[in-house]
């Protein structure tokens, strides 16, 4: 094996090692939510977020009332799922399945 390939880890206890690691750890666990919140949803799967669910006509109300904004992308509807969470958690009758 190549010595520059090789790490040597004397003198570093394991819990000095997970401190190190800790930080970087939290950004990529930062980074993989925040990717989550971003993702696109399809209608059905908007209207399965809340509960009681909701349907199809229910959302297509809230989105012209302005409560919910859909995204176009050609002739496909989308919503991210970040804007329906904050949305949910300003509608009294309906939660997220998510916690608030």
């Amino acid at each position: 094996m190549n010595i520059i390939n090789q790490i040597l880890l004397s003198g570093i206890s394991p819990e000095q090692l997970i401190e190190l690691f800790r930080p970087m750890a939290r950004e990529e666990l930062r980074l993989v939510i925040a990717e989550q919140d971003e993702k696109l949803l399809s209608p059905s799967k908007t209207c399965e977020i809340f509960i009681p669910a909701i349907t199809k006509a229910t959302l297509s109300s809230w989105t012209k009332q302005g409560l919910l904004k859909d995204h176009r992308y050609g002739s496909r509807v989308y919503y991210l799922k970040s804007e329906v969470l904050a949305a949910s958690k300003k509608l009294k009758k309906h939660k997220s399945i998510y916690k608030n």
